[in-house]
């Protein structure tokens, strides 16, 4: 890792571990206001768990800062290779598509999210006393949460490396293979949410059967 890189990975290294406080400080504001109770414990465990949901924007927000100013700052380390479960290609196009599949994702809940909140069917958050740039910010924490599930179930897959199996393939084979591997993760997150899709609605039948 040349130099330029090494300090984007110091500066997001520090960044992400700086924005736990703007993190917390949101999350205390809300919790403070809306749950006075008398158990400390549980105001604290509240505090902590929707600073955790807020952190993940803000977190995936730097990584994806990094990611552009690393397809943007020339640098040898782009010459390396990303290896996956079938095939392997330049870090730069693993980079590009999991930037891209990122902030897709983020785009989708967001709007999905917002759209549930002009329907008034998230009232856990609606019935909150929460200014609108809190509101905001619980928004992308949510929507970060679908991006880690999400992103999980494709790029948890796609990664997965046996090099045995790509041990005898050449080079084109090998590229072949990187896309081939994305192919799949996106299948596989198809064939989850139908399976969660059905399940909702055997749950749904035999409750108004």
């Amino acid at each position: 890792m040349n130099d330029s890189m090494q300090l984007i990975s110091s500066v997001e290294s520090a960044a992400i571990f700086l924005v736990t406080l703007p993190a917390l400080w949101i999350s205390g504001r809300i919790i403070l206001r809306n749950y006075a109770v008398e158990n400390r414990a549980l105001q604290i465990f509240l505090w902590l768990t929707l600073g955790g949901l807020i952190l993940t924007s803000l977190v995936d927000f730097i990584r994806y800062l990094s990611y552009v100013l690393y397809l943007i700052i020339p640098s040898a380390d782009k010459v390396g290779s990303a290896s996956v479960f079938l095939g392997k290609a330049p870090y730069l196009y693993y980079s590009t598509i999991t930037l891209v599949l990122g902030i897709a994702v983020y785009g989708l809940a967001l709007y999905y999210a917002r759209k549930l909140v002009a329907q008034s069917k998230l009232p856990f958050i609606q019935g909150l006393q929460i200014s609108k740039w809190e509101f905001g910010f619980v928004l992308l924490g949510i929507a970060g949460l679908v991006n880690h599930m999400v992103g999980g179930i494709i790029v948890n897959f796609v990664t997965i490396y046996f090099p045995s199996l790509t041990a005898q393939l050449d080079l084109t084979q090998l590229f072949k293979g990187f896309w081939i591997s994305w192919l799949i993760g996106f299948i596989i997150l198809i064939v989850t949410l139908f399976f969660m899709s059905e399940l909702l609605n055997r749950r749904e039948n035999k409750l108004f059967s």
